[in-house]
């Protein structure tokens, strides 16, 4: 063998050895799935080292909404400026009477529409459906007798039918039904 021979073998093997040395041979782990000897850990997260005090949810508040319209003859519109009482009676733990909580709502909108929060109500009472929404008062001089439609004059009750809870304001809002006031009914003058 000549040394150009031996040259070009010794090249040739030097070159193959440079391509096993450079080729990839990654071979991917198996996959790591859990084994029933291996239960699932999950990563582990941060977790603060203080701790949030328990901060019980006060008692929920109650909001009234409705609305009131005037029916003057065959003709219904609302009232802006009309208004409504809550009259909700307080009892000791024996049952007797202590007091009369009466609230008076903001006048309503341009549509008749009221809604009110009874601030801190619910915490004096033992039962709202004893509580009674009434008309009080409208602006219109020509629409000013309530009537008892609704039980606007009597006392509508607050009942859970009506009511729904609004939680992200920790709220019952009971909904009533419309009331109406009316122009005075003149009574006719008699005829001599």
């Amino acid at each position: 063998m000549t040394s150009s021979g031996t040259a070009a073998s010794f090249l040739l093997l030097l070159a193959l050895v440079m391509v096993v040395a450079t080729a990839d041979y990654y071979v991917p782990p198996p996959p790591s799935t859990p084994t029933p000897s291996q239960p699932y850990v999950p990563p582990t997260t941060f977790t603060s080292p203080v701790k949030t005090p328990y901060l019980p949810k006060p008692n929920t508040d109650i909001a009234i909404e409705g609305f009131i319209f005037c029916k003057s003859g065959n003709e219904t519109y609302p009232i802006q400026g009309a208004k409504v009482n809550v009259v909700c009676p307080i009892v000791d733990s024996y049952g007797k009477l202590v007091a009369k909580a009466t609230l008076l709502s903001y006048p309503t909108d341009l549509k008749g529409y009221f809604y009110f929060l009874t601030y801190g109500l619910s915490h004096k009472l033992k039962s709202i459906k004893c509580c009674k929404v009434k008309l009080q008062s409208s602006p219109v001089s020509t629409c000013k007798t309530p009537t008892n439609v609704n039980k606007g004059v009597t006392g509508a009750t607050l009942s859970s039918d009506s009511s729904k809870f609004i939680s992200r304001d920790n709220l019952s809002l009971y909904t009533l039904p419309p009331f109406y006031f009316s122009s005075p009914v003149l009574s006719p003058k008699p005829v001599y």
